[in-house]
């Protein structure tokens, strides 16, 4: 990732969620020798865990893992999906064109 913004001192960061987030992380605030240290770190767990989310998928990839969940958990199959007018208007617009080929 080379170019994150990432910030620990104002903005959201007053707010008690995120406060508490970056206290966890122990980069709340700013640095008290390095000036920016913080949020180097704060960028480096960001980089780290969006690295791992991505080997994650990709193991669920070749192993077929992923394949498998989208096609047990196929929504558009569900049989208790609502109908909205939208959706039946969309579907309605599929069957037509599936039916003029």
């Amino acid at each position: 990732m080379p170019s994150i913004e990432v910030g620990t001192i104002g903005g959201g960061t007053i707010l008690e969620a995120q406060g508490a987030m970056l206290d966890l992380l122990g980069v709340r605030g700013s640095h008290p020798t390095t000036p920016g240290e913080n949020a180097r770190q704060l960028s480096r767990i960001i980089a780290a865990s969006v690295l791992a989310g991505e080997l994650s998928l990709c193991a669920a990839l070749a192993a077929g893992h992923l394949v498998q969940a989208h096609m047990a958990h196929n929504r558009s199959a569900a049989p208790t999906r609502s109908t909205t007018p939208v959706s039946a208007a969309v579907g309605a617009a599929r069957g037509l064109s599936m039916t003029s080929r």
